[in-house]
């Protein structure tokens, strides 16, 4: 079990120890239709507090060989599915939280050759193999797949937040460059079982544009068939509400803004945990970050 390879399931276990857990897991389901095939790639952008993170957290337990998860699924709808086995702790995982890696870097302009270098110690230590310093992170993953035949799902929460900072042009170019190699690379792409990555844009400028043309983009305005995975649904919220004695209608007039189509109402999920565990609604969304910051976008 690594930090980026093959991570272990302990942040899936803490969620599930929370007071309120909603079951998501058939967004696994999902996946799984897709593994190894030319629609592997996805894209997935929602608002903050929205779930991104605990779905990465999921889908990482789930795939990874570093832990054993079949505890923590054995009672989650996605243990009825008939490929609930096939790829249970079956895959290589590789999951960067590209935001967690931003903040922690005291040079960032090294982001991501900082980044590809930590992943390559742990493709080396795990695989035996001894990389050259000029192999760059899909070199590495190219020269395992060579010797192994082994494939690897790739996750990257907040792919956009060198976007949403403002990276000096160097960095942002070298962040391109990485995008480039590892997923419009027709060598490596038999390597990648599955790629998830998350943001709270959409695909955005045309040089990232130009990059992930290969994802199929789920976002707030056209979630296809993720939409009951966006937020709580209301038979959701519902159950939430009877469980915690709260005004169903009162809950649905704060916060039911979202219609996503073939799922017509959508709670934010940050307001409705909030109300259950303070026992008043609020508008505890917004107190989670600035409008100002994503308005330029908009």
């Amino acid at each position: 079990m690594g930090i980026y390879l093959n991570p272990g399931n302990e942040m899936l276990r803490q969620d599930r120890n929370a007071e309120i857990f909603i079951d998501k897991s058939l967004v696994i389901a999902e996946l799984n239709k897709h593994i190894n095939s030319r629609e592997k790639f996805f894209c997935v952008s929602r608002p903050r507090r929205f779930g991104k993170s605990m779905a990465g957290n999921m889908i990482a337990a789930y795939y990874s060989k570093g832990c054993d998860s079949r505890e923590l699924f054995k009672d989650l709808k996605i243990a009825k599915t008939k490929d609930f086995e096939t790829y249970l702790n079956k895959l290589n995982v590789i999951k960067i939280d590209l935001n967690a890696e931003y903040m922690m870097l005291k040079d960032k302009s090294q982001l991501i050759d900082a980044m590809s270098e930590s992943v390559k110690a742990e493709l080396s230590e795990q695989f035996g193999i001894v990389f050259s310093p000029d192999d760059s992170l899909a070199g590495a993953l190219l020269k395992v797949y060579a010797k192994t035949g082994e494939t690897f799902v790739f996750i990257i929460d907040e792919y956009d937040v060198l976007v949403r900072e403002k990276v000096p042009r160097d960095l942002f170019v070298s962040y391109l460059e990485f995008l480039n190699a590892m997923f419009k690379n027709s060598t490596l792409s038999p390597a990648i079982s599955l790629a998830y990555l998350t943001g709270i844009l959409p695909i955005v400028r045309d040089q990232i544009q130009s990059k992930l043309n290969l994802f199929t983009e789920y976002s707030m305005t056209n979630p296809m068939k993720l939409a009951e995975f966006v937020g709580f649904t209301a038979e959701e919220t519902k159950g939430l509400c009877e469980q915690f004695g709260m005004d169903y209608e009162e809950c649905k007039r704060w916060y039911d803004g979202y219609d996503m189509g073939a799922v017509r109402e959508i709670f934010s999920p940050r307001s409705v945990v909030s109300a259950m565990e303070r026992k008043r609604f609020g508008s505890y969304w917004t107190q989670k970050g600035s409008y100002d910051a994503l308005r330029l976008y908009i």
